[in-house]
């Protein structure tokens, strides 16, 4: 083990390795800060599910604005409807809920 008057003569005769040393030291700590920010943004981002309806009731105008009430008191929302193609026209409903942690 080095005294510490050995360490600092050792330090006057290599003037450049303290630089080395603490720049070093600091982009340790830059790429530590960014790894903890990222870990803890990711934790808090909210989580998103979708869900794909094949079949509601479309002939009953008061029956599917039921259905999709319901839906949307649990959370859900309607973001998109597929009519399907011209070969195979088929309505499906994709909704989408958004959880907060």
């Amino acid at each position: 083990a080095l005294s510490s008057l050995q360490s600092l003569a050792l330090y006057h005769l290599y003037p450049g390795r303290w630089i080395t040393h603490t720049a070093l030291f600091l982009t340790a700590l830059m790429v530590a800060l960014l790894l903890l920010r990222l870990v803890s943004s990711a934790a808090e981002a909210p989580r998103v599910q979708y869900r794909v309806v094949d079949f509601l009731h479309l002939d009953n105008n008061a029956k599917l604005e039921q259905e999709l009430n319901e839906y949307g008191q649990g959370g859900w929302e309607l973001v998109f409807v597929d009519l399907g193609n011209v070969t195979s026209p088929s309505r499906r409903y994709i909704l989408k809920r958004v959880e907060l942690p």
